[in-house]
């Protein structure tokens, strides 16, 4: 439901308030850039999206209604950005192992920078660990886990785990309902776990090299 503050807020950005739209980008600009940061795993790419979100803002909020809920037609906005770079993304490699590129370099260009999560049960999978090195290959992983879900999948995943929106929220900005999002979520969930767990087996962990290290070390000692 929208409230009265909301409303004002809608109809200062219809009217091309400068000051409105000044205060909606100090208020979401880090929030959506986190969202589509975590989605496409390039954090220069985010910033180009996001960027291109609240131009898209911008120009087309005058044709909205004063009821208008902002904050989930903005995330709208701004997961059409990310899956539309994702499947551009996916067409290239598509292309590419087409004409016969090796195979390792797709497998290499599909792993994404790991991105920073900020709450929920994918985000201590990686608070929880002691080690720079374990965080940084936990995170590897996180995104790796995602990589390999649907798109919408992974938008429903990042919502309501990463940014806290609820089933109802969640269908509004991919135009669903709250049902379906909570199947999508609930599918998800069950994925990335089963994924994470595979790829955690192929990779080792970082104590593992420091193990490894410790044991080379001590064996040029003892020469």
């Amino acid at each position: 439901m929208v409230t009265d503050v909301q409303g004002v807020e809608v109809a200062r950005l219809r009217a091309k308030d400068a000051q409105a739209f000044r205060s909606l980008i100090e208020r979401l600009q880090q929030p959506i850039t986190g969202y589509l940061h975590r989605l496409v795993g390039d954090r220069e790419v985010a910033l180009d999206l996001a960027q291109d979100t609240f131009l898209q803002v911008y120009k087309e909020i005058e044709k909205t209604s004063l009821d208008l809920a902002l904050d989930a037609w903005i995330y709208r906005i701004a997961t059409n950005y990310g899956l539309q770079y994702l499947n551009r993304q996916r067409l290239r490699k598509f292309i590419r192992f087409s004409r016969g590129a090796d195979h390792s370099t797709d497998e290499h260009s599909a792993v994404y920078v790991p991105g920073t999560m900020t709450r929920s049960d994918l985000l201590t999978l990686a608070s929880m660990v002691p080690s720079l090195e374990e965080q940084a290959e936990t995170r590897l992983l996180i995104q790796q886990a995602l990589a390999s879900l649907n798109p919408k999948d992974a938008v429903c995943l990042l919502l309501h785990y990463g940014d806290g929106f609820t089933y109802d929220q969640i269908g509004n900005i991919i135009e669903s309902s709250p049902e379906a999002v909570r199947k999508r979520v609930a599918r998800s969930v069950e994925k990335f776990r089963e994924v994470y767990r595979r790829l955690s087996t192929t990779l080792p962990v970082a104590g593992q090299h420091t193990e490894l290290r410790s044991a080379s070390e001590k064996k040029r000692r003892e020469r």
